[in-house]
């Protein structure tokens, strides 16, 4: 019986060890209440091809982002807050331009 139970213990101890903590942070819950989904299971390039559909929401953390960079450690892009902005800096860059037309032709 004592076997089982340090078995079971070793297990359970196993499986919490692999599991990622999502992170509470202005970044990753806006994208949440957006309807962004489940940041673990979502590569970058999945986040900008949501955030690209979402311009409200890519415009709210494109200022967020640009802040958290800027003192962000180096194993920061592997955060669920990292991916998040990862996917947002491929939005920005590949989203619709704002350019407006001066009229004149080629």
């Amino acid at each position: 019986m004592k076997r089982m139970s340090v078995w079971v213990v070793a297990v359970a101890l196993g499986l919490m060890s692999g599991c990622r903590h999502v992170e509470n942070s202005p970044i990753v819950t806006a994208f949440h209440n957006a309807g962004g989904g489940d940041v673990d299971r979502s590569t970058p390039d999945n986040i900008a091809q949501f955030l690209a559909k979402h311009e409200d929401v890519r415009k709210q953390l494109t200022p967020l982002c640009k802040q958290k960079e800027a003192s962000a450690p180096a194993d920061w892009s592997s955060t669920d807050e990292g991916k998040v902005c990862a996917g947002n800096a491929r939005a920005n860059f590949f989203g619709k331009p704002d350019l407006k037309s001066d009229g004149v032709r080629f």
